[in-house]
């Protein structure tokens, strides 16, 4: 009985030891990135590229179905946006579920969110994700923009992320890596290393 105890012991080890070395020797999952935006002009677009090129990450593009073109179209945005309102946005290619980070942004219009944006927010559930959120406006109005998508994410509980307000003037290409960089920085908690 006893040489019987011993080769089942000697054979559990052999099952044992090449499970341990393999977990020793796995590396650790990958923080999943997603960028999220919307762009009516191409300048939220550029950011996002760049920025997704930062955090290893994969890009959404949220495409508005209301028509945001022309006289009637881009005064039908500020309304929208100034009303708070949704829109109809097509299906995303990425599912928010499968990543750890998600990094949001998209132009200021009057101060406020875009309908594209605010329906991403409101249509997934971002809750136990890092977020950080981005935003873009010719002069004036990102700030109060990106705190509104704050709200609209922690659902009144004044909880704060990394933000990155930009104006036109700021996406020169050496002004626009430097945000890029405190931004990363914020959001990830670490420096990424060349």
């Amino acid at each position: 009985m006893n040489k019987f105890t011993d080769k089942i012991a000697v054979f559990l080890l052999c099952l044992l030891i090449p499970g341990l070395a393999w977990s020793e020797t796995t590396p650790p999952k990958e923080k999943k990135v997603l960028v999220v935006y919307y762009s009516r002009t191409g300048h939220t677009q550029l950011v996002a590229e760049k920025l997704a090129k930062k955090f290893g990450a994969d890009v959404e593009r949220l495409i508005d179905q209301h028509k945001r073109t022309g006289v009637f179209g881009i005064s039908s945005a500020g309304k929208d946006a100034v009303a708070s309102n949704t829109t109809v946005i097509d299906a995303l290619k990425h599912n928010p579920r499968d990543y750890d980070t998600i990094l949001i942004g998209g132009p200021s219009w009057f101060g406020n969110v875009t309908p594209a944006v605010r329906t991403f927010i409101m249509q997934n559930d971002l809750s136990g994700k890092k977020i950080g959120l981005f935003g873009i406006c010719h002069l004036t109005g990102v700030e109060h923009a990106i705190e509104e998508a704050a709200d609209l994410i922690s659902k009144g509980t004044l909880k704060k992320f990394p933000t990155m307000p930009l104006r036109e003037g700021e996406l020169a290409e050496d002004v626009l890596f430097k945000k890029i960089d405190v931004f990363y920085t914020e959001v990830m908690g670490e420096t990424k290393k060349k």
